[in-house]
């Protein structure tokens, strides 16, 4: 019985005899190499070099650049005729005449509704000559008075909105 047992723990154990290490995860053994310890040390990374993405994107940057600076470039030999990209800026704008008939349109405007607004603004009701007492036209005495100097008052009217 005892030669079974040692039988059975030299088959299970082969590999240790072997020189192989086990890692700190007992689940499995390692051969010769230790065990990862994060995703980044077995993550696989491309190789870098002249033809990545960076200096293909950074050639056609430069290409843009200097073709830009080219169609930029000021007015040569005293000549009068604006560079192609400036042409082609113009050619989307609004001319300068209508931008500045339109200013001055919309200032014209904004001047006449200034000054309606102010003279709504200072505009009153005119006050009205309130009486205390109506009955002071009857009760004027009508001695004394010059030839001439009475007024008729027989069609007046008194305005209730004013009274």
């Amino acid at each position: 019985m005892v030669s079974m047992a040692l039988r059975a723990r030299a088959l299970a154990t082969p590999t240790l005899r072997a020189g192989a290490k086990r890692s700190l995860h007992t689940s499995r053994v390692v051969c010769g190499e230790q065990a990862p310890s994060s995703a980044a040390q077995s993550a696989q990374y491309p190789q870098e070099g002249f033809n990545s993405s960076l200096w293909r994107f950074g050639l056609i940057a430069l290409i843009g650049g200097a073709a830009a600076y080219r169609l930029t470039a000021t007015k040569k030999d005293g000549s009068e005729e604006p560079a192609p990209l400036t042409k082609y800026i113009e050619s989307l704008t609004t001319p300068t005449e209508e931008t500045v008939k339109n200013n001055q349109a919309h200032l014209d405007w904004t001047l006449k509704k200034a000054e309606s607004q102010l003279l709504m603004q200072d505009a009153q009701k005119p006050k009205a000559h309130r009486l205390k007492d109506l009955t002071i036209f009857e009760q004027y005495p009508r001695r004394n008075l010059p030839v001439g100097g009475e007024v008729d008052m027989s069609d007046l009217k008194l305005n209730p909105e004013r009274v």
